[in-house]
């Protein structure tokens, strides 16, 4: 995204955006939102474009062609406020001067972000949404509009205001604001893990659910934006879950790479080998949790979405079934247990999302993948 950026549309979600367009032009939008759905759906871009349709002057909002809607897509509008999980300043000697090094580092992401939308900002990195960025966020939403009569504050990642479940202090202080916010202000949060964020915050928000979409507008997405080939772009946008986020990320780190190495856990823990396990964790370093883990488990879910949908008798649903056949070699596998492995990979990849040890929560993973498979077989 470079300084002649235009507003982009989020793909594949015209509904819901006419809905958001209908409620701001009828003066109806919730003063305070939360959008939420799958991690790499679209939720930061579906966020942006409330912002710029909350600030458009146009009777047709947004209208992409306004200086208000410039300014938004090139995250230049004086009063669209982006915040985002960021890895903690080092050596601040006072909470006056963590502030100042959070908004630094803030802004050092912002103008990233403005060469590149798809940029991974602090990738592997331990990340989180401190009570400085909130402190931060309160002091912006006290200052009257720069330039209209509204402010939007989007806080993309907002589950990461509480990086440790011991330490909510983060969401406490946001939930001053969210109870009595400006009147002019407008809050956005986005979350792929709403269940993580206090319940009092849910309870003063209002749900917007951004929902996968097809995959052959996935694939075309690939092969029209990123220049993959249609042969890439299938594997990737079959394996996304419809989306798109997650399907670049499966073609740019090599969707055959991701694959294997999620092959490479479900034929461990289905070894029953603790070695197996071992080795299988020893491939994750300690840092890197979104760069190599999460593709790894996206492809095993997917893998093991294919095993369920064999034993539950729906083989014509499988995706690969020579690779299929290999991992399992003929094994039985109740549904039931297949169930509970899923809930274990979802379990992992909300701690891959929270930027836990990838190490060690491989290890954990394998563990009650093994016992998943052993305990409720038939």
């Amino acid at each position: 995204m470079n300084a002649s950026a235009t507003l982009v549309r989020p793909i594949g979600q015209d509904a819901l955006l006419e809905r958001i367009a209908g409620a701001v032009e009828a003066g109806r939008l919730p003063q305070s939102l939360l959008v939420h759905g799958p991690e790499g759906v679209g939720k930061r871009a579906v966020a942006l474009w409330t912002a710029a349709a909350i600030q458009c002057p146009s009777e047709s909002k947004p209208c992409g062609t306004c200086q208000s809607c410039k300014l938004s897509g090139r995250l230049g509008h004086p009063d669209v406020h982006l915040h985002f999980p960021m890895p903690r300043p080092k050596r601040a000697s006072s909470r006056a001067k963590l502030r100042e090094a959070i908004e630094a580092q803030r802004q050092e992401r912002l103008v990233r972000l403005r060469e590149d939308a798809e940029v991974q900002l602090d990738e592997g990195e331990a990340t989180g949404l401190y009570v400085a960025a909130v402190e931060n966020i309160r002091h912006q939403a006290s200052r009257r509009p720069a330039m209209g009569p509204r402010a939007v504050f989007i806080v993309h990642d907002a589950d990461l205001m509480v990086p440790q479940s011991s330490s909510p202090e983060a969401a406490n202080a946001f939930l001053k604001l969210l109870e009595e916010p400006p009147e002019f202000a407008y809050i956005i949060l986005t979350s792929s893990r709403p269940d993580a964020l206090l319940p009092t915050i849910r309870s003063r928000t209002a749900p917007l659910r951004v929902a996968p979409i097809p995959e052959a507008l996935v694939r075309q997405h690939l092969v029209d934006a990123c220049g993959a080939t249609t042969e890439e772009a299938s594997y990737a946008a079959r394996r996304s879950g419809g989306a798109v986020g997650r399907a670049r990320a499966l073609w740019e780190s090599g969707a055959s790479n991701a694959a294997e190495a999620g092959d490479r856990l479900l034929g461990a823990a289905l070894s029953g080998s603790a070695r197996r396990r071992f080795v299988a964790a020893g491939e994750y370093s300690a840092r890197g949790a979104r760069a190599t883990l999460q593709p790894a488990l996206e492809e095993l879910r997917a893998r093991l979405r294919d095993v369920l949908a064999d034993a539950s008798g729906a083989g014509a649903e499988v995706s690969d079934r020579a690779a299929l056949d290999t991992l399992v070699q003929g094994r039985a596998l109740a549904p039931r247990s297949v169930i509970g492995a899923l809930d274990a990979v979802e379990e992992a990849l909300a701690g891959a999302s929270r930027n836990l040890n990838p190490q060690s929560t491989v290890s954990v993973l394998l563990g009650d993948l093994q016992r998943a498979f052993t305990e409720t077989s038939p």
